[in-house]
């Protein structure tokens, strides 16, 4: 891997390392897509992240070293942070950008095989991605999980398919399990406020109550991050909203492989007491799929697992974060939010240098 220790305006990714190169089965090589924070291997992923925080400290973009290239961006839903710094950081690398609201300024697409597509969907997954493909040198995509169907959301199959049927790379902008952007993101703020010491740092990812069971993707994502980090995290949460168990043993593996841990708490207050960082995120626990209203109800019960200025008061000067958007005084206070210790803000500015590093990676430039 090239040193990130250069001027932004030539540090670069190298394509010598071995991610780079991977191939098919038929020799074909394959397009580095970037669905998960476990496609990238661990020079990859700590290159990413110093130079992202490379170009936040010096308050400056790289050459336009992506001219000629250029970027679709498609988004199944909403997005305001997502959205901005994805173009942003495209067009500071001097790529074009074209950006797609399927439903608004495009045709709704069908997923599945065999879909008989007599409804409201008028195009394909394979062709509305086989045909963009076609067009441009790289896409990100964000999709959302449906809540209703657990065996598709756990297996994140709509990111997959879209995968599948792009020839190009394809990075995951949020699925129904994963937002490796935001991950990355996260993981260069955190490096950045820490001085790169992050291995030992009390993080807890917190759930918080919220009027909607949200989907898993971010907290599924900072926990994975601040694992391969060497934090000792602490998944705060009722009985009733724990994570996937695969979720929860990749976390484990990555951070005992990195010097962290991982362990879980019933107890918010006893969690954050301590903590170094403090990370609130609400989600839906698992009886969404199940029950339901059962879930609803246990959610709309569970209004004190909210962050508070007390709570913040009992860290080592821990620092909070939220991905945002946030549900002020549902999840955290304003005290909090307005107050020294947040560092959402910085959190969100992070997205545009880190996806900007990342599109180095992707673009292979």
């Amino acid at each position: 891997m090239t040193s990130p220790g250069a001027a932004p305006a030539t540090s670069t990714v190298s394509s010598s390392d071995e991610s780079a190169t991977i191939h098919s089965l038929n020799g074909t090589p394959t397009p580095r897509h970037v669905l998960r924070i476990s496609d990238l291997d661990d020079a990859t992923w700590r290159h990413v992240i110093d130079s992202a925080v490379i170009y936040k400290k010096a308050g400056m973009a790289s050459k336009p070293i992506a001219t000629g290239k250029s970027l679709g961006l498609v988004f199944l839903n909403p997005s305001l942070r997502t959205r901005t710094s994805m173009e942003l950081a495209a067009q500071r690398l001097g790529a074009h950008v074209t950006t797609l609201t399927p439903g608004q300024d495009a045709w709704t697409i069908a997923f599945g095989d065999g879909v008989v597509m007599d409804g409201a969907e008028a195009e394909h997954v394979r062709d509305a991605f086989g045909v963009l493909s076609r067009y441009v040198d790289a896409l990100g995509v964000r999709v959302f999980a449906s809540g209703t169907d657990r065996e598709r959301d756990v297996a994140d199959a709509m990111i997959n398919e879209i995968a599948a049927s792009a020839t190009v790379p394809v990075v995951n902008l949020e699925s129904a399990r994963n937002h490796p952007c935001q991950a990355l993101a996260d993981a260069a703020v955190l490096s950045d406020h820490f001085d790169g010491k992050t291995a030992g740092k009390r993080f807890v990812l917190t759930w918080t109550h919220h009027p909607n069971a949200l989907p898993m993707a971010v907290p599924n994502s900072a926990l994975l991050a601040a694992a391969r980090l060497g934090m000792d995290v602490i998944v705060a949460r009722p009985d009733s909203h724990s994570l996937e168990a695969d979720v929860m043993n990749e976390a484990t593996d990555l951070a005992g492989a990195h010097g962290g841990s991982v362990s879980t708490s019933t107890n918010m207050d006893a969690a954050i007491d301590g903590a170094d960082v403090v990370y609130a995120k609400a989600w839906g626990g698992p009886m969404r799929y199940t029950d339901p209203e059962r879930e609803k109800a246990i959610r709309a019960s569970l209004t004190d697992w909210r962050v508070t200025r007390k709570q913040m008061s009992t860290t080592r000067n821990g620092r909070f974060m939220h991905c945002l958007p946030v549900r002020r005084n549902v999840v955290v206070d304003d005290a909090v939010l307005d107050g020294p210790q947040a560092m959402h803000l910085d959190q969100a500015e992070y997205r545009l240098h880190a996806q900007q590093a990342l599109l180095e990676y992707v673009f292979d430039c």
